[in-house]
C-alpha cells in the first residue's frame, strides 16, 4: 500500500519540479540596461523620433525608469533640449494643453522585433497610470511595466 502511494507522490513532486523549471526557462528576466550601453541607446533612439516630432525639435532624455527583457522595454523619461534646457509645453504639439497634463514626462512601451526596437505605444504627460492596461493590450510582461 505504501509503495504505490510513494510512487504517486514521487511522480507528483517530479511534475511540480518540472513545471517550475519549465516556467523559469520561459520567464523573461527584467533588467535595467547600464548607462552608456548599446542596448540603452538603442531603446532610447527608437523612442526619439516620435518624441522629437511632438516636442518640435531635438531632445535628449533624463531617464527615470528603463526596464527591458529580451523582447520588451518600458521607459519613463523626461525630455529636454540638448544641453539640458527645459522644453516649454507651448512650443510643442501640446500647446494649450498644459493644464490637462502632468508635465512632459513620457511613458513608452517598445518591442524588439526584426532585429531592432520598435515603439509600440507611448503617452506624454498623463495624469493617471496610462500604461496600466498595456500588458493586456499588447502582451507585454507585467514585470517590465513594474506591475507585478
Amino acid at each position: 500500500m505504501i509503495i504505490p502511494y510513494m510512487k504517486k507522490l514521487s511522480l507528483l513532486v517530479c511534475a511540480v519540479i518540472l513545471a517550475a523549471w519549465t516556467g523559469m526557462a520561459f520567464a523573461q528576466t527584467v533588467h535595467e540596461p547600464a548607462k552608456g550601453s548599446a542596448e540603452r541607446a538603442a531603446v532610447l533612439d527608437a523612442l526619439r523620433p516620435a518624441i522629437e516630432a511632438e516636442m518640435r525639435g531635438p531632445v535628449e532624455f533624463v531617464v527615470a525608469t528603463l526596464r527591458t527583457t529580451a523582447k520588451w522595454a518600458f521607459v519613463q523619461v523626461d525630455p529636454q533640449r540638448p544641453g539640458g534646457a527645459a522644453i516649454d509645453v507651448e512650443d510643442t504639439s501640446f500647446a494649450g494643453e498644459a493644464d490637462m497634463m502632468d508635465g512632459l514626462t513620457v511613458f513608452a512601451l517598445l518591442r524588439f522585433q526584426s532585429g531592432r526596437w520598435n515603439l509600440v505605444e507611448h503617452v506624454v504627460g498623463p495624469t493617471d497610470v496610462a500604461y496600466l492596461d498595456w500588458a493586456e493590450r499588447f502582451g507585454a510582461p507585467q514585470a517590465v511595466l513594474g506591475l507585478e
